[in-house]
């Protein structure tokens, strides 16, 4: 058997599962009862019957039903009247009609009912089939969209727990999150260009340097690199400074849509652009779907975005892609920079790590010496102010292994998650 064969099979066996509760047919007719429940018997589905809207009513009222053939023409209560008062306590009640009437004008009142489908009568099997067959396939996607949106739920309420947690720990005065912050500091310092640099080409040149006089004789391009990393240095101290800026400033927000925010994404990605090439990059921006008001300070934002989008691309794996999309969960705007990475020698952001990687001076890896000039917040502080810009905006900001199926094959990526408070 085929991959696509089995890969059809499971699909189809999944579609079924979606109508483990019976269809309910809404029909006066006995003949035509009995012809739709010969037709559900062949398809393989449970069914009940009720001869009228009135009776209909009451079995939907007393149990769960996959979705309902509803016959137009009935006596006692109709069709429509029935579907009004179906929609009152199961809006999303998936619902195929029988109509005798096939005229533009019949079609466009049965369907501003709010139902799926209609069938023509009189019912032919594969007319039948058909449209049974879609119903199935959109109970189908319905019931995968909500289990996606519940396990993004269930995750964001998760990490709000987290978040709730950490910030008890925090204002009780937890000495270990002072103490981890003072050993990363010391790690941080110790790694990549900078004060690292520094300290360890001043004990190379104290070791050859030569006296001469009143003067030492130093060699030129250590001292040059002495130099350069000044200048690095210098702009690791300035992100401090402009980090604890930050944390203390007042915002000036203002009232923005999303549409604007999404132009200005673009642009304030460009910066990346010219890097992108050395690693074989794709960048992907985003594309608004629904519009919403925000109220923040738009260049801080873009600030901690463009921080997201350099760390993505430190560690993106080479010839594959950055991806910057937004969505709307849990009242939120939520902006996501997603990166493939490999499996080593970086691994991403583990479970472990998440929160780790916010805390000042915390690093999981290395600098990344080709791309350390654009960094504005050095010594592992690049996260932490974004988190704190979130923070400063009633936002949240999550980062995070998953899983990207997009591709041929699965592989590891980071999710970057910025979330602004719809307003």
């Amino acid at each position: 058997m085929t991959n696509s064969t089995s890969s059809a099979i499971r699909n189809k066996q999944e579609r079924k599962s979606v109508v483990r509760d019976p269809i309910l047919i809404v029909e006066d007719k006995l003949e035509n009862t009995l012809m739709l429940e010969a037709l559900c018997d062949e398809f393989g589905i449970q069914y009940q019957s009720a001869s009228n809207g009135e009776e209909a009513l009451e079995m939907a009222k007393a149990n769960k039903y996959s979705f309902y053939i509803v016959d137009l023409m009935m006596p006692v209560m109709d069709g429509p009247t029935f579907i009004q008062r179906l929609k009152e306590f199961q809006p999303d009640a998936t619902v195929l009609v029988q109509t005798a009437l096939d005229s533009t004008d019949t079609v466009i009142e049965v369907m501003k009912l709010g139902v799926f489908d209609y069938i023509i009568k009189p019912i032919l099997p594969d007319q039948f089939h058909k449209a049974l067959s879609k119903a199935v396939d959109y109970r189908f996607l319905k019931a995968s969209e909500a289990a996606i949106l519940e396990a993004e739920s269930l995750k964001l309420r998760n990490q709000l727990e987290w978040l709730t947690y950490k910030e008890t720990r925090r204002k009780a005065g937890d000495e270990s999150w002072e103490k981890s912050s003072i050993h990363s500091l010391q790690t941080s310092l110790s790694q990549g260009s900078g004060i690292g640099a520094i300290i360890s080409l001043l004990d190379m040149i104290k070791t050859e340097m030569k006296e001469e006089g009143d003067n030492y004789l130093i060699n030129k391009s250590m001292m040059n690199l002495v130099i350069e990393n000044q200048e690095i240095t210098k702009n690791l101290l300035k992100g401090l400074t402009q980090l604890l800026e930050i944390i203390n400033r007042n915002l000036e927000k203002k009232k923005i849509k999303a549409s604007e925010i999404v132009e200005k994404i673009k642009h304030s990605s460009e910066f990346i652009l010219p890097y992108l090439e050395k690693k074989g990059l794709r960048l992907s921006l985003p594309i608004l779907k629904k519009e919403v008001e925000l109220d923040i300070e738009p260049d801080l934002f873009l600030l901690a975005l463009e921080e997201v989008i350099l760390n993505a691309y430190k560690y993106c794996a080479p010839k594959t892609s950055l991806e910057v999309f937004t969505s709307i969960n849990q009242g939120y705007f939520c902006v996501v920079v997603k990166n493939i990475v490999d499996e080593k020698p970086y691994g991403g952001v583990d479970e472990k790590h998440e929160n780790l990687v916010l805390q000042p001076f915390f690093r999981i890896h290395p600098p990344v010496e080709s791309v350390s000039h654009l960094e504005r917040f050095g010594l592992g502080l690049g996260l932490t102010a974004v988190d704190q810009i979130l923070r400063k905006h009633n936002g949240l900001f999550f980062i995070h292994n998953a899983k990207d199926h997009t591709g041929e094959q699965v592989r590891l990526c980071v999710m970057s998650e910025l979330l602004l408070p719809i307003q």
